[in-house]
Formats: C-alpha cells, sequence, structure tokens
C-alpha cells in the first residue's frame, strides 16, 4: 500500500508534471504562431513589393500618356481651322465661281452662243 505521504508527493509530482506539460505545449503554439508570423510578413512584404512596382509601372505609363496628350492638343490647335478662316475661304470660293459664271457669259457672247 502507497502511505499518505507517498501518495501527497505522487500527487504533487503529478500536478507539476501536468503544469510542466502545459508550459511545453504553450511553447511550441507561440513558436508556430511566430513561425506563421514571420511567414505571413514575408508574405505581406512581397505583396507590397509587386504593388509598389505595379504603381510605379501606372505613374510612368499616365505620364507618357499625359505628354501624347498635350503633343497632340498642340497638334490640334496648330492644324485647326477656325471660322474666321473657314468664313475667309468660303467667301474667296464664291468670289471665284462668280468669276468663273462671268467669264463663261462673256466666252458665250464672243462665241455667239449665248441667248
Amino acid at each position: 500500500m502507497i502511505s499518505l505521504e507517498e501518495g501527497l508527493a505522487l500527487g504533487i509530482i503529478g500536478f507539476v508534471a501536468s503544469g510542466v506539460g502545459y508550459v511545453v505545449r504553450s511553447v511550441r503554439e507561440q513558436a508556430k504562431t511566430e513561425t506563421k508570423n514571420e511567414a505571413s510578413a514575408k508574405a505581406a512584404q512581397a505583396i507590397a513589393n509587386e504593388a509598389k512596382a505595379a504603381a510605379a509601372e501606372a505613374h510612368r505609363l499616365a505620364a507618357t500618356a499625359e505628354r501624347e496628350l498635350a503633343q497632340f492638343r498642340e497638334k490640334v490647335a496648330g492644324e485647326y481651322a477656325t471660322i474666321q478662316l473657314i468664313d475667309r475661304l468660303e467667301g474667296r470660293l464664291v468670289q471665284a465661281i462668280d468669276r468663273l459664271g462671268e467669264r463663261f457669259d462673256n466666252f458665250l457672247t464672243r462665241t455667239g452662243k449665248a441667248q
């Protein structure tokens, strides 16, 4: 038989052993969590680096598009016909057509074919 002192000693040893087991499990879980956190941090850093590279490329493309648009606007402004210019050209064309009509009438009168 086990004496009371031996039973008490075994109980205390069992209690201490379960406490040690709990601490060991806690340390293992914490180590696993830290490992997972490190892996997550590395993955997040890789994603952040990719995002920075994509943002830099987007800025470069936007700057290129802005330059091309500015050049296009300059070209259009240089080649754009204003309303005053169109009105002047229309007036000159009407005068030229009227002169052609007069010249044709003169030709018909000289050749005797006018009615």
